[in-house]
């Protein structure tokens, strides 16, 4: 059937759908690369809206924002409204109350201690986690006990794990300007939030700019070489042993897997609830203990108490090593043994948690369904489980490459699948706060894998019900 939009629409629509064309116009305008890449995965969504907001929006009667950029003033009957006669002197009145201020947010926010609203608009879109964390720092002390933030993004979801600690809440309506795809407002202090013995660090989220050890380690090509000779061994077996899949690689596992397994710093530095003070939190199939070297200034600041469970007391004999040479043996309990053993001597009680994280794990766990239901209960009701992996994409899990994938990965014990992410997104006793989908080639390979990161709080005791 022929298109009913007509043969103009459709070579605006197909302009608009080529994000290698934004991102060389994008700059010319003045928004950075970054805001751009959050449409990376949503297309047809932002393409929808821009063709909503040329078809309609900015022709609107009360859409003073367009109204002004096409005749180059505004009407009396199309003006924002606090230039209407009406609402004009009360304006003209307060706007002694209105101050300048030309420098950066810290300074700004720091000129007093009772913000009831901090408007962000789009900021947060061109900047990294750690500029958020260092914005959000400066900002929350300085806001009032009910403050409230708002900002507007590109993205059709919260794009940083740091915002996403603040709970944040999507707001229903749309602007006049209609190029956000969301907007959102968050409690600058949420009333569950644990009290701070630092009056003047009520938020914590300064904690979020803690350093790590500064570790980077690296293989060189033979030893690499040799880990996927290993992996070629292991993918021929009929019979996969990973505890001894692991021990063949223990000195060389940390360097193979630097670029392999992307995204555990991100999780670790900025996904975990360091402005909350985590006391206990247990690491499931923590491997070397290599995350532990991204968050070793937070752990040290915030005393957590720290569990590590894996399978492999070949890599477990690393981490130990690891941990007494970082000097946090007094914080840290290393346990050999199954996560779906939840009676295993040395582990902390059920629901007593304020974290629990499994980096790069759960896809080789055949059970996968009772570890996370056992990740689950051991977390106290407000504490949260934090999980990256290799999944399947949400937007193509039946293209033909992520079926390519799947076939690769299963052949090491790595099985990738939706069932996952959807388990995680759907269970009864979390809320997601955080969810994140991104692709990067596997090392030595022409392959394209897909990493999820995920961030949930536990709300309630309910079971998963699995059928």
């Amino acid at each position: 059937a022929p298109d009913p939009r007509g043969g103009g629409m459709r070579i605006f629509t197909l302009c608009l759908s080529q994000m290698w064309l934004w991102r060389l116009l994008a700059p010319l305008g003045g928004v950075p690369t970054s805001q751009i890449d959050l449409l990376r995965r949503t297309p047809s969504v932002w393409i929808s809206r821009v063709c909503e907001v040329f078809g309609s929006r900015m022709w609107r009667a009360d859409n003073y924002f367009y109204y002004a950029y096409a005749v180059g003033r505004w009407d009396p009957h199309c003006c924002p409204r606090y230039l209407r006669p009406e609402h004009y002197e009360a304006l003209r009145s307060s706007a002694h109350r209105v101050a300048l201020h030309h420098g950066p947010l810290a300074s700004a926010a720091a000129s007093r201690d009772d913000f009831t609203v901090a408007s962000l608009l789009d900021s947060m879109d061109w900047m990294g986690d750690e500029q958020i964390a260092e914005q959000l720092a400066a900002l929350l002390p300085h806001m009032a006990p009910a403050g409230r933030l708002f900002w507007r993004s590109f993205g059709v979801a919260v794009h940083s794990p740091v915002l996403a600690q603040l709970r944040p809440t999507l707001v229903p309506e749309q602007d006049r300007v209609g190029w956000y795809l969301s907007q959102w407002v968050a409690r600058a202090h949420p009333p569950d939030a644990p009290s701070v013995a630092d009056p003047a660090e009520p938020s914590g989220f300064r904690r979020f700019l803690c350093v790590g050890s500064g570790y980077a380690p690296s293989n060189t090509l033979v030893d690499d070489a040799a880990v996927c000779l290993q992996l070629a061994r292991h993918a021929l077996r009929t019979s996969k042993d990973v505890a001894a899949f692991y021990r063949e690689q223990g000195p060389r596992y940390d360097g193979f897997r630097e670029a392999l397994l992307p995204g555990r710093e991100r999780l670790m530095r900025f996904g975990l609830p360091w402005q909350r003070r985590p006391a206990a939190w247990l690491s499931v199939g923590c491997g070397t203990a290599r995350d532990l070297e991204y968050v070793l200034g937070h752990v040290r600041e915030c005393g957590t108490r720290l569990w590590l469970l894996d399978l492999s007391p070949e890599l477990l004999a690393v981490a130990q090593q690891r941990v007494d040479r970082l000097g946090l043996a007094h914080q840290v309990t290393l346990l050999v043994g199954d996560v779906n053993d939840e009676t295993l001597p040395g582990l902390p009680p059920r629901g007593s948690l304020d974290l629990v994280s499994c980096s790069y794990c759960l896809s080789m766990i055949p059970r996968w369904r009772t570890a996370l239901s056992a990740m689950v209960r051991a977390l106290r009701v407000g504490g949260q489980l934090a999980l990256v992996d290799f999944t399947c994409r949400s937007d193509a899990p039946n293209h033909w490459s992520q079926k390519l994938n799947q076939w690769w990965f299963a052949n090491d014990g790595v099985f990738l699948s939706r069932e996952h992410t959807a388990a995680l997104q759907q269970h009864g006793a979390l809320r997601t706060l955080w969810f994140h989908e991104s692709e990067r080639r596997v090392v030595y390979t022409p392959l394209h894998a897909t990493t999820y990161l995920y961030v949930g709080l536990k709300v309630s005791d309910v079971e998963f019900d699995w059928s």
